[in-house]
């Protein structure tokens, strides 16, 4: 089954998207992308039901056509791709070829006959002196500023036919690094939780710079004593689908009736469709969150502390303590 390895990676290739992305977009393991591709595994009917759904082309184009000729698949062309006007059109059929004459006289305008001179009138007798108004500069027209728009995460999952609503994030609030990083204090949660989506209050967000940070959208948020360490501020990079989400990696959460949590998230949306929250502090008890309830997700990229970290007791030191005191007793016996 060559013709369907070559047309799954062509196709994934095509839509710029990793092993890993299809294979989260289909639901399956990356193992068994790389199996189908590599022609070591054939997909099954439900893979293949799958690809059609998501590459909008048919099981049988799949399984009988090599798609790698775009000619054949025009409807496989990125919509974003401008199309291509030839240079030099060809001659039509059945026309007979034009006169080099008739072209000239069909697009040539000669000149109008210029204007016979006319008299001079005589100046006179009293020279009246005229005042020459400087020109007025031109004011410069500046393009209106692209408007801000914030980042939304994609809180939606229907599996009542088992399919994935996939929306992929815009790039728009993208930006090379070093960028102004709005932060929020805990004193703002309350008015962020209303207020994330509002691009005006964004803006109004005291600002900073964080250097070797990469591509990306980012956000910092004081924080709580969910954190290890305090009076700490966290550096979060917008995560903009659920399914990005990976298992036992520390986010930042603003969701509905929970506030601003720092968590190690576990993804069980697929399974129940939420979110179970860890944290590692022992006194702080796990639980799960409804996706619907979550308005945003920032992985937590840096952070930095006005207070440092209380010294911790070496294990290598207490056992040499122990040992000094075992010695000091093997003494007093003798």
């Amino acid at each position: 089954m060559s013709i369907v390895s070559d047309n799954m990676k062509y196709l994934r290739k095509l839509h710029g998207m990793t092993q890993d992305q299809f294979a989260r977009r289909l639901g399956i393991k990356r193992a068994s992308v790389g199996a189908y591709e590599e022609q070591r595994a054939n997909p099954n009917i439900d893979v293949l039901k799958l690809m059609s759904k998501l590459f909008n082309v048919s099981v049988d184009d799949l399984l009988k056509k090599d798609l790698r000729k775009i000619r054949e698949t025009p409807n496989l062309i990125p919509v974003d791709k401008p199309a291509v006007t030839p240079l030099v059109s060809e001659p039509k059929v059945g026309v007979e070829p034009q006169t080099l004459s008739s072209i000239f006289e069909q697009y040539y305008t000669p000149p109008a006959a210029a204007p016979r001179p006319q008299p001079i009138p005589a100046p006179p007798s009293v020279p009246v002196a005229s005042v020459i108004e400087p020109p007025k500069p031109i004011a410069a027209v500046q393009p209106p500023a692209p408007a801000y728009q914030p980042p939304a995460f994609n809180n939606q999952y229907d599996n009542s036919n088992g399919a994935t609503m996939v929306q992929m994030p815009t790039a728009e609030y993208e930006k090379t690094s070093p960028q102004l990083i709005p932060y929020v204090r805990q004193s703002q949660w309350k008015e962020y939780i209303e207020k994330h989506n509002n691009s005006d209050f964004i803006k109004r967000l005291p600002v900073f710079q964080w250097p070797l940070l990469p591509k990306g959208a980012y956000r910092a948020f004081e924080a709580g004593d969910d954190f290890t360490y305090p009076n700490a501020f966290l550096i979060g990079q917008f995560i903009g689908n659920w399914y990005d989400i990976a298992d036992g990696k520390t986010y930042l959460l603003v969701a509905r009736n929970l506030g601003v949590v720092c968590r190690r998230v576990y993804n069980q949306v697929k399974i129940k469709g939420t979110l179970l929250l860890s944290s590692d502090k022992n006194t702080i008890p796990t639980f799960e969150v409804p996706l619907k309830d979550v308005l945003e997700v920032w992985e937590i990229k840096a952070f930095f502390s006005t207070v440092l970290p209380e010294p911790t007791v070496s294990l290598d030191h207490l056992r040499h303590l122990v040992n000094q005191m075992q010695e000091e007793l093997n003494q007093i016996k003798k």
